[in-house]
């Protein structure tokens, strides 16, 4: 898995989330963000189809406790399905995007 900030307010995940080391790496990325002032994320997450409940609900605090607006734009149909059926689409913005 590999982490890249695009501009001031995007990541880019490329590759599968999967360990527990990688849940952290996200989470840390997205704090360094909102550490630096930024109220809008937009994260994109090219390759995973699916999210450890860890991301799931560091993303649940950011987005309900921290305020930030979130926009998640999947890049496999599976994750966007998996948000879905977990209530949480409207929650993040998921949309399926093409690289």
């Amino acid at each position: 898995m590999e982490i890249r900030t695009v501009g001031s307010h995007e990541l880019v995940v490329s590759g599968t989330i999967k360990t527990i080391n990688d849940s952290i790496s996200v989470r840390e990325a997205l704090q360094k963000l909102h550490d630096g002032g930024v109220t809008a994320i937009t994260l994109r997450i090219e390759d995973s189809f699916a999210l450890p409940s860890a991301v799931i609900g560091y993303l649940m605090k950011l987005v309900n406790r921290e305020k930030v607006k979130l926009t998640l734009l999947a890049g496999d149909k599976r994750l966007c399905e998996l948000l879905e059926e977990l209530q949480l689409t409207d929650l993040f913005g998921v949309s399926l995007t093409t690289r």
